[in-house]
């Protein structure tokens, strides 16, 4: 969609009769601010009206005219008026445009004034009353804080795209719904397609279409997948669902997320709808519809909702839930209150097994998490639940981060929702594309657990259940608050106890044989909980100071590893540096299981070489190879 753009003159270069027609524009303006809206000067409202009405003066038929400028030196804001064919979804989408760059919107005033243009679209008249020659336009004029000339670019450009969509949206909006009527006499299964007969009645913003073939030739784009989403979802996603399909045939509609933001109505993630479309029993091209659920759609009975209603009554069963019972009252709870959008496109088992968490989880608040890898395996889903006193941005930001680290992947999304009991519920959306590995579910529960408890009590606990209970909490005052938080949110609270442990001892000079050569360094073979591939890691502790690369690297190269990375960790309080080195070894075929099994003798080679108590050659590699 084009807009009308006009350069920044620092003066409204309105004529006199011009700011005649501001006067009734400055009317409807101020009968537009909503109870509760701050008042407005007069002369606020003047410059208002006539920066509005300058914006308006030429808007061509299916343009929108649109102009961004800083306000005067005494008003110290950035000023945004729109014109518009009056249609849905404008006022909301032009916020949440505004809100996305990172700018709050101090004042907004959205008038629907009756105008009339010439046939160049020129404003000629704003009749005091809808006439056979006027037509109803969308007048919205906000204030945000001032930014400088590349900003208000960048802004003025963004809007032009969303308004672009709003408009290619709400024209082709009556052709989305015939295709999405048409694709549900297509789906064989019942309850899928009354689904998509139930989305199209309105349960569902429907905001584009497009046909894609085996060929990877498009046809049929309709709404914003003619304007901003041209490309919609990547080839390998188009590739992933044909295979689907052909895998799995009959189970259609296919309900994953996209990566891609709306612009219409809400700046939440695409929900997209996938159909088959099949010739002579062969999936031929995927009609393929973009939308977003509807507030009413969301919070409507899981009873009411098709398929997932099947799901309801299918896990129901399998849990021997009784009709009427508390535990039957607790999986409807369970399945009103989880996002609909995202759990219709669960499998049944993974339903089930986020329902029953929560199930357990309203009458005894506690720490919980699981996971749901997305159809196609393009997202993963992190459910995460919390006592609703402990939820706060630092905790959200905390929990983010460690999925971010140990999954590898980024957030797209999150939400929040606490209820009216004592339960929270953090919902992330990670975009998992590229990623080969499904994360350790119980592992990052552990790790959320000692997270939410508090850092030091976590430690202190591991401490206790891995060495000596009574000298736990004395060992936790120590150095549990000298981990820094990255190292926190990677390795978590057992590793800590352990690292502590090393460190403990060294300090203490548990091993040394003689007090005139202290152990200063120590180390420890081991395979990081957290890491998936169970790849081979040696820490090593030095006291007091960090080590140099140069003093490791080459010692073990001597005993057959090949040193693939190192990530030191300072300790605070001057205690010293955990070194953590990612190994391979050098001769094929050795297994990691069976050098941890030999932990000890190699630890204790490493260590000597490293604090001068051993020579290092070449000689150290017969420790690793064959067990000398």
């Amino acid at each position: 969609m084009a807009s009308a753009r006009r350069p920044d003159p620092d003066t409204s270069p309105l004529t006199p009769a011009q700011r005649k027609l501001a006067k009734p524009l400055r009317a409807q303006m101020a009968e537009s601010l909503l109870p509760g809206d701050p008042e407005l000067s007069r002369q606020t409202l003047d410059e208002a009206a006539a920066f509005m009405l300058e914006a308006a003066l030429t808007r061509p038929e299916g343009e929108a005219a649109l102009l961004v400028r800083s306000g005067a030196a005494e008003r110290r804001c950035t000023r945004v008026a729109v014109a518009n064919r009056d249609m849905p979804f404008l006022v909301d989408s032009i916020a949440a445009t505004v809100a996305a760059q990172g700018l709050t919107t101090g004042v907004l005033l959205h008038p629907i004034v009756a105008v009339e243009r010439d046939p160049r679209g020129r404003l000629t008249a704003l009749p005091a009353a809808p006439s056979a020659t006027s037509k109803p336009e969308s007048m919205v004029y906000l204030e945000t804080e001032r930014i400088d000339a590349k900003e208000r670019r960048a802004l003025e450009t963004e809007l032009a795209t969303t308004l672009g969509d709003v408009r290619a949206a709400v024209a082709d909006w009556p052709e989305m719904r015939d295709r999405l009527a048409g694709d549900a006499d297509r789906v064989t299964d019942p309850e899928g397609a009354e689904l998509l007969r139930w989305l199209g009645t309105d349960n569902l913003t429907l905001l584009g279409h497009v046909t894609r073939q085996r060929d990877s030739k498009e046809s049929h784009k309709l709404g914003i997948c003619r304007k901003s989403a041209r490309e919609l979802l990547a080839d390998e996603t188009y590739d992933r669902a044909f295979a689907w399909f052909d895998a799995r045939r009959g189970k259609a509609p296919l309900i994953i997320k996209a990566n891609r933001l709306s612009r219409v109505h809400r700046r939440v993630p695409l929900d997209i709808l996938i159909v088959p479309l099949v010739e002579a029993g062969k999936v031929t091209a995927l009609s393929v519809h973009a939308g977003i659920w509807t507030s009413a759609a969301l919070g409507t009975p899981p009873e009411q909702v098709p398929l997932l209603r099947r799901h309801l009554a299918a896990i129901g069963e399998e849990l021997e839930v009784q009709r009427g019972s508390h535990d039957a009252k607790a999986l409807v709870h369970a399945l009103t209150v989880l996002p609909h959008d995202l759990v219709i496109g669960f499998s049944e088992t993974d339903l089930a097994r986020v329902a029953t968490a929560m199930m357990s989880l309203v009458d005894r608040p506690r720490p919980r998490l699981e996971l749901v890898m997305a159809p196609l395996k393009r997202h993963l889903f992190a459910f995460v639940w919390l006592p609703r006193d402990l939820m706060s941005t630092s905790a959200r930001l905390a929990i983010e981060d460690m999925l971010e680290v140990a999954t590898g992947a980024q957030t797209l999304d999150w939400s929040l929702q606490i209820e009216g009991g004592n339960l929270a519920m953090l919902r992330y959306v990670l975009d998992f594309r590229g990623k080969a590995n499904q994360p350790d579910t119980a592992a990052l529960d552990t790790r959320l657990q000692d997270m939410l408890r508090g850092w030091s009590d976590a430690v202190e606990a591991a401490l206790a259940q891995s060495g000596d209970a009574s000298r736990a909490a004395v060992l936790a005052g120590r150095y549990a608050e000298t981990f820094p938080q990255a190292y926190r949110a990677v390795y978590g609270a057992g590793e800590a106890a352990h690292d502590i442990e090393r460190m403990r001892r060294l300090a203490s000079g548990e091993g040394a044989q003689d007090v005139e050569y202290p152990l200063k360094r120590d180390a420890r073979l081991y395979a990081h909980a957290g890491d998936p591939t169970g790849e081979l890691r040696l820490k090593i502790y030095q006291l007091g100071g960090a080590m140099p690369l140069s003093d490791a690297v080459p010692a073990l190269e001597n005993f057959g590893f090949r040193v693939l990375a190192e990530n030191p960790t300072e300790l605070g309080d001057g205690i010293g540096t955990v070194h953590d080195f990612r190994l391979q070894p050098a001769r094929a075929g050795d297994d990691v299981a069976r050098l941890l099994e030999r932990a000890g003798p190699i630890e204790a080679a490493v260590a000597a070489v490293l604090n001068g108590r051993a020579e290092n050659d070449t000689f150290n590699r017969l420790i690793v190879d064959t067990a000398l």
